[in-house]
């Protein structure tokens, strides 16, 4: 597979039209024309709509787009190597926004001969980044033990129940279990686990649990409870700004607390001295 052929195609995608694409890469536009046509052949099926809006891939290739771009990052990735070594941390949107970042600081500061980057994204997506080598470590709150990979946990971290500064429950420190079956649960970042947990502790009392809204993000979920929407189930280092600054709640469910556990996953055929495996080891000693 061309990689020019490949580059030239994202960017026609990326930026809508042959034109726009041929200026960003510096080529003609039939040259960038050719890479496309070239790719469509090799694979003996059309990649790219045009209409009036602009262009946009053929349905039914979003996962070729998808698998294009991470050869692209990493080839990007293996040439820049050469130079410098590199250091790729993917993790799920909670992990990264809320809990790793001072610990990825302090291991770029220790190892500065490294270029070290943090990439934060869905927990579902973390797997096929890993796997494809777009990033060297996952750092997640749900893992399937799928083979190939070595996990480890790295941290567990408590779950607890969430409420605005309004609401009834606000001078409580717990709740029972079956309180919350009268509540609006508002869901946050789909495949975290949370429900899994949730059906493993609570047992059949998690089946009366009714979810409102599902609203794809702490930070969305933060800002509902805040505005009396409903309540939620959140990682305790996720609100602890809230908390401590007097705009959330926290509350823990009596008679069952809830720990996460979360998992750091590298390839199994990690080299042993490589910024990957060096990462998984500073979180398994703190």
């Amino acid at each position: 597979m061309n990689l020019d052929h490949l580059a030239s195609y994202l960017a026609v995608l990326r930026t809508g039209s042959f034109h726009a694409a041929a200026r960003e890469r510096g080529l003609s536009q039939a040259s960038v024309s050719l890479h496309v046509r070239a790719l469509e052949n090799r694979y003996g099926t059309a990649l790219i709509v045009r209409d009036r809006s602009g262009c946009r891939p053929v349905p039914g290739t979003d996962e070729f787009v998808h698998y294009a771009g991470l050869l692209l990052d990493l080839a990007d990735r293996a040439g820049r190597a050469l130079a410098r070594p590199q250091l790729v941390v993917g993790a799920s949107s909670n992990i990264g926004t809320y809990l790793i970042q001072p610990i990825f600081k302090s291991f770029a500061a220790e190892h500065a001969g490294f270029e070290t980057r943090l990439v934060i994204g869905a927990n579902a997506a973390m797997p096929d980044r890993l796997a494809a080598g777009g990033i060297d470590i996952a750092l997640m709150e749900w893992w399937d033990h799928r083979p190939g990979f070595q996990a480890e946990r790295w941290r567990t971290e408590e779950v607890v129940v969430i409420v605005g500064a309004d609401h009834p429950w606000r001078s409580r420190s717990a709740v029972a279990v079956g309180e919350l079956a009268g509540q609006p649960i508002l869901g946050g970042e789909p495949r975290t686990g949370t429900g899994t947990l949730l059906r493993e502790r609570l047992g059949p009392a998690a089946e009366d649990l009714r979810v409102a809204m599902d609203l794809g993000s702490t930070e969305a979920v933060k800002q509902a409870v805040r505005h009396g929407l409903g309540i939620s189930l959140v990682l305790a280092g996720a609100v602890r700004d809230e908390v401590r600054a007097g705009v959330l709640h926290a509350l823990r469910i009596e008679g069952t607390p809830l720990h996460k556990p979360l998992w750091s996953v590298i390839r199994r055929d990690e080299p042993p001295s490589s910024p990957g495996r060096r990462f998984a080891e500073r979180l398994a000693t703190g």
